[in-house]
């Protein structure tokens, strides 16, 4: 190795440093690469690298997605729109047992499928669904577990913010990548419904049936849930109907919902500022994470390491499956510690170009890697969502944690499924 990637290498382990610290990983990304740049080549350089790369993300036309998911995203949460979605699903089936706990795991899917982060849907929905399942007679482990697991599907479903911000730093097709997300979005339903199925079989005092919803109870609450029907087909059929990109769904996304929110009479001059200011700050904290990435991603380009590490690992002797499966593990491993925003950011310029070279479908590692992501969102001693939950739920985060063991089971299937099966995440391409 020569002295520059020596130098790349002492770079990660600053970073990470700087990252116990308690420094924000986005201004570590941008001191360290800053700083690097600037030992390998001059100052002049380095100068240029930090005076540009802010413009260069800022007028990015496929960033330009970002702060409309985000504002649609704040706009469902302080809209109150996932109120009438969970108890549709209530409603449809919450009389059999383990019923509610499927309601919640369906209305978490439906909801995130159009908010697209993980704490949000958590939050929003465990605030309707947690003390109904109380009342239900579900144990708060159980019932908080579910909720968390649940939440997680945000980032899986489309409009995925993770997926959005994998295809700007590899320069994949988003809208593929929603695409891809699809199946084995659906599966993970399908899995987190049997993980309660099992439950309520196994514990039956833990998951409970509740009284059975006449026929006019469910036809009240399905006419409470056309809005969030009508937002996924304006958004998701614009997509894949091919009448608008990704980019330009994500304006008719903001757009819609704030209409929705005017028709149902939410629309306030309080909840628009509210969602306005929610809506730019996870905007600005992208950007900066963004622009960190790229500075750093730049010094490490200039260093070599990257090459030098991708052609190392193709020229081994082992199996490619080997080298995915060490990836497996630093993510659960790294993902048990950082925010997921911050994970994308720190690994993906990094693993692409290797598991790529190693013929891995990029689509496919996209889909992987969000997989991880959401394992790690409900891993202690981090495990954001979980911590999110409590707080919103006021209940200590290690029951959430023991709760949602059973369903970290169910995403190592979905993870089995996908790497034993890639159609699964290509079938829709």
């Amino acid at each position: 190795m020569t002295p520059e990637m020596w130098l790349a290498v002492a770079g990660f382990i600053v970073l990470l440093v700087l990252v116990f610290l308690r420094v924000w990983i986005g201004f570590a990304l941008i001191i360290v690469g800053f700083v690097g740049c600037w030992i390998i080549k001059d100052f002049t350089f380095a100068g240029n690298i930090l005076a540009n790369e802010p413009f260069t993300q800022a007028t990015h036309y496929t960033l330009t997605t970002m702060p409309m998911f985000c504002l649609m995203g704040a706009i469902i949460k302080n809209s109150g729109m996932g109120m009438g979605l969970y108890g549709w699903a209530r409603n449809l089936i919450g009389h059999i047992r383990g019923g509610l706990g499927m309601a919640t795991i369906g209305a978490c899917g439906i909801f995130s499928a159009i908010c697209g982060t993980s704490q949000i849907t958590a939050m929003t929905i465990g605030k309707i669904s947690y003390p109904e399942m109380q009342k239900a007679g579900y144990s708060d482990e159980v019932a908080l577990g579910g909720i968390a697991a649940g939440g997680g599907l945000g980032i899986m479903l489309p409009p995925s913010f993770a997926f959005i911000l994998y295809g700007i730093i590899t320069q994949q097709s988003i809208g593929k990548l929603f695409l891809a997300g699809v199946v084995p979005g659906l599966l993970q339903i399908a899995i987190y419904c049997f993980v309660y199925f099992l439950i309520s079989r196994l514990r039956p005092k833990s998951a409970p049936a509740s009284t059975k919803s006449t026929w006019k109870e469910l036809l009240q609450a399905t006419s409470q849930v056309w809005s969030m029907v009508v937002l996924i087909f304006l958004m998701l059929g614009s997509i894949y109907g091919g009448f608008c990109t990704a980019t330009e769904a994500g304006a008719i996304g903001a757009a819609g919902a704030l209409l929705i929110a005017l028709i149902n009479r939410k629309l306030n001059r309080q909840m628009l500022y509210t969602a306005l200011v929610d809506g730019a700050v996870m905007t600005a904290i992208c950007m900066i994470l963004l622009i960190g990435a790229n500075i750093f991603l730049r010094f490490i380009t200039v260093s070599s390491f990257t090459s030098f590490i991708t052609q190392t690992i193709i020229g081994m002797n082992v199996s490619r499956y080997v080298i995915l499966l060490f990836v497996f593990l630093l993510y659960v491993i790294l993902g048990s510690s950082f925010d997921i925003l911050a994970l994308m950011m720190l690994t993906t310029p990094f693993l692409f170009p290797i598991m790529t070279g190693l013929g891995f479908d990029p689509i496919w590692f996209g889909v992987f890697i969000v997989t991880m992501f959401q394992i790690g969102e409900l891993t202690p001693p981090i495990g954001l969502t979980c911590f999110v939950l409590s707080t919103a739920v006021n209940e200590p985060p290690l029951k959430v944690f023991k709760g949602v063991s059973p369903f970290l089971l169910g995403n190592l299937m979905l993870i089995v499924s996908i790497c034993a099966f890639p159609q699964i995440v290509l079938l829709l391409q």
